[in-house]
């Protein structure tokens, strides 16, 4: 029931700001722009970034002392995997031979052995944040109740900007039949068990470094605590949708993940990428390249972090190319505008805002902490001096800007 999953041991594993999308411009819509912020969200974990030689960058004017580098990596050596299989009465937790391939039931914590018990459900903690200790760093941001709770808020953000809906390629017919959907990064696995309640017949596999998904899940559901930009041990031509969502921009090694998704797809099959331009935007003049934004510095200073530990923040914006170059056929690209903060007139796009602006402000520590201080080398205290300015600029809503939201799907030949 349990589909065997990437591993090291086997087969180891711009948008312009006009868009033809909803008009967020302060006259476009019904009501009047009011509303006061929330205090409380949601962020996704994933996979993602390497740390490579550090880079030097530029730093506010606050000046400190206090560094903190990341914990430093260490090995992995199995895979875990959560699923609905009964356990046997005997208490004994099953696995498969090998010791660099064991399975564990990761609903049953207290029946696993200690050694699965101790390396996959331990966590490293960093500056008061928790991190996964799985391929320790990784991934660049924390995996704590608040950033699980910015995964769940960012999911609802996402499904009510896309109108309700969990995707955009055609695979409906498929997934009704009874298909493979593997989704890579999948987080606190929110996407994979509403899917998975919707198409029972198909069958949902996520991946992530962090075993913080739930142990009830549909039957049809499974997860699994693995790195997908290892070599994957599934077979080739398994899955009918691979989705990717708020993870991209982590990836170290693009093309060979781009490779492996185009090796495992079946023919005919379709890969998904949801992802923000973390770039804000700003279509009525509200903003400009010269207006004082401190958001915008954030979110520079964010993507020399992510680069200086190995990974690319806007990856989204080359990835059409990149799947052109893969092999992939037939690709649409659909585009939202995702608020930041409560300035829109229109109901549903405030809404959105208003989880944003809310996701924004409760993950600035953790978002910075590894990029800026391991990545760019500053200290604690000029990150959270800086942070003061960027707090105030994100709830100043005078700044009526967005973060353009692309999704992106492709289709493998079917020949």
């Amino acid at each position: 029931m349990v589909s065997e999953r990437c591993g090291r041991s086997s087969s180891s594993s711009s948008s312009s700001s006009s868009f033809s999308a909803e008009n967020l411009a302060s006259g476009s819509a019904e009501e009047d722009q009011t509303a006061d912020p929330p205090q409380a969200e949601r962020s996704t974990m994933a996979t993602g970034t390497t740390p490579a030689d550090a880079v030097p960058s530029p730093v506010p004017s606050a000046s400190g002392s206090a560094s903190s580098p990341s914990a430093p990596g260490r090995p992995g050596s199995f895979i875990s995997y959560i699923t609905t299989e009964e356990v046997p009465d005997d208490g004994g937790a099953s696995s498969s031979g090998g010791s660099s391939r064991d399975r564990k039931d990761y609903n049953n914590a207290s029946r696993n052995p200690p050694s699965m018990t101790s390396s996959i459900r331990a966590h490293v903690y960093d500056g008061g944040l928790r991190y996964h200790a799985f391929r320790d760093g990784k991934y660049a941001f924390p995996n704590d109740e608040i950033e699980q709770n910015r995964d769940d808020m960012k999911h609802t953000m996402t499904r009510k900007l896309c109108h309700d809906r969990l995707f955009y390629a055609p695979v409906e017919d498929a997934l009704r039949k009874g298909g493979q959907c593997l989704d890579l990064g999948t987080g606190t696995g929110i996407w994979v068990i509403e899917m998975g309640d919707a198409y029972p017949a198909t069958s949902f596999t996520g991946i992530d470094l962090s075993p913080i998904q739930p142990n009830y899940v549909p039957e049809n559901v499974h997860f699994f605590i693995d790195d997908f930009e290892e070599e994957w041990v599934d077979p080739e031509d398994k899955f009918d949708y691979i989705h990717v969502r708020h993870t991209l921009h982590s990836v170290r090694d693009r093309g060979a993940l781009l490779g492996r998704i185009f090796k495992h797809l079946k023919p005919g099959g379709y890969v998904e990428f949801q992802e923000m331009h973390y770039v804000p935007h700003c279509d009525d003049g509200s903003m400009t390249p010269e207006t004082p934004y401190a958001f915008r510095d954030f979110m520079s200073y964010l993507e020399q972090g992510m680069r200086a530990l190995g990974s690319d923040l806007n990856a989204i914006t080359s990835l059409r190319a990149e799947l052109a170059a893969s092999g992939f056929e037939d690709i649409q690209q659909v585009t939202h505008k995702c608020p930041i903060g409560v300035w829109p007139r229109d109901k549903r796009l405030r809404l959105c805002g208003h989880f944003m602006r809310t996701a924004t402000m409760d993950g600035l520590r953790g978002l910075s902490r590894r990029p800026f201080g391991t990545g760019l080398r500053w200290t604690q205290l000029q990150i959270e001096m800086f942070l003061v300015d960027v707090r105030k600029a994100v709830m100043d809503s005078r700044f009526h800007v967005y973060f353009p939201f692309h999704v992106i799907y492709a289709r493998k030949p079917s020949g």
